[in-house]
This record gives structure tokens, C-alpha cells and sequence, in this order.
């Protein structure tokens, strides 16, 4: 079994578990954000299943636009 594969189906699996939860239990979920407890499970869970990620897509933000004299 490739790696790669198997890592990619346990992040449909926990993304399916996440959305299984009540909306009371994503808001705990979600409440998380931005504390120590939620920073450190970040860490250990990394980027791909961070508490920010779980059950929301991101999307790109647009780039500021450049003023003064700088923008040359």
C-alpha cells in the first residue's frame, strides 16, 4: 500500500468523522481555535489536520497591493 494513499484515506476518514459531530460538538471543536490547548494539538496533528482545516477548505487570500515607492 502506498503511503501516500493510506495517509490521503485517513484524512477523508477524520474529515467524515468531524462532519458526524452535532453542531454543538464542532462549536467546542471550533472554540478551540487560537488557545493554548488548540495550538498545541495543532502542532502535534500538523497543518493537514489542524483545528483550523477540520471540515473547512481554505481559500487563497488576495495578496495587498503595493504603494509608495516600493511597488517599482
Amino acid at each position: 500500500m502506498d503511503i501516500k494513499s493510506t495517509y490521503g484515506e485517513y484524512l477523508a476518514q477524520v474529515g467524515a468523522r468531524y462532519n458526524k459531530l452535532s453542531e454543538d460538538e464542532k462549536d467546542i471543536v471550533r472554540a478551540m481555535r487560537g488557545t493554548q490547548q488548540g495550538l498545541v494539538l495543532s502542532k502535534v496533528l500538523g497543518n493537514e489536520l489542524a483545528l483550523a482545516d477540520l471540515g473547512v477548505k481554505r481559500t487563497p487570500t488576495a495578496r495587498p497591493k503595493r504603494r509608495g515607492l516600493g511597488t517599482r
